[in-house]
């Protein structure tokens, strides 16, 4: 079986826990026979301090059943999950702060490792000529209805060829890259 803690546990002090009995939820089991798909994991890099892309997660939960949705808040944040974490499509806000230039360059870094992007925009004209391949990407307003989503990240993984897709490194090796790095 796999468990995991529960997320009330981690929000209350330790004296007002619960008994070890009950901290810990079953998820499933291990082995043979049917489990439960893998979800749709989506990353979401967006400005935080900003209410516009609040409609769009809620339209995500509920244009696609089972989706996981990760929030990124910085363009460092998002690179960073991309590297360690498999993501089914990634929708980056050209509000994400420096705006519009954050949003552009963690989405040319991304598109530039063949991940599947969707841009959420108004308009296309933030967009730089210099970035021709951002102008291609299938692009949603921040109020975008459930089927507009979910065609649009439709289009973004079908072009991408997950073969290309490098696997993300082992926690290890990004610790000895680093530290290589550090020395130089």
């Amino acid at each position: 079986m796999i468990a995991r803690r529960a997320a009330r546990e981690r929000a209350t002090p330790a004296s007002e826990r619960l008994p070890a009995s009950e901290k810990l939820q079953v998820v499933g089991p291990r082995g043979p026979g049917p489990r439960a798909a893998r979800g749709f994991r989506v990353l979401l890099a967006h400005d935080a301090r900003a209410a516009t892309c609040d409609a769009l997660a809620l339209a995500l939960e509920s244009s696609m059943a089972n989706v996981e949705i990760v929030d990124a808040s910085s363009i460092d944040d998002a690179l960073l999950a991309s590297s360690t974490e498999r993501f089914d499509a990634f929708l980056v806000c050209l509000d994400l702060p420096p705006a519009p230039l954050g949003g552009v360059r963690l989405a040319s870094e991304l598109v530039e490792t063949n991940h599947p992007v969707v841009l959420v925009t108004r308009s296309l004209r933030w967009v730089p000529p210099d970035r021709p391949a951002l102008l291609e990407l299938p692009w949603i307003p921040p109020d975008a209805a459930p089927g507009e989503i979910t065609r649009a990240i439709e289009a973004a993984t079908s072009d991408c060829d997950s073969m290309v897709r490098s696997r993300a490194p082992l926690s290890s090796d990004m610790l000895r890259a680093q530290a290589v790095r550090a020395r130089r």
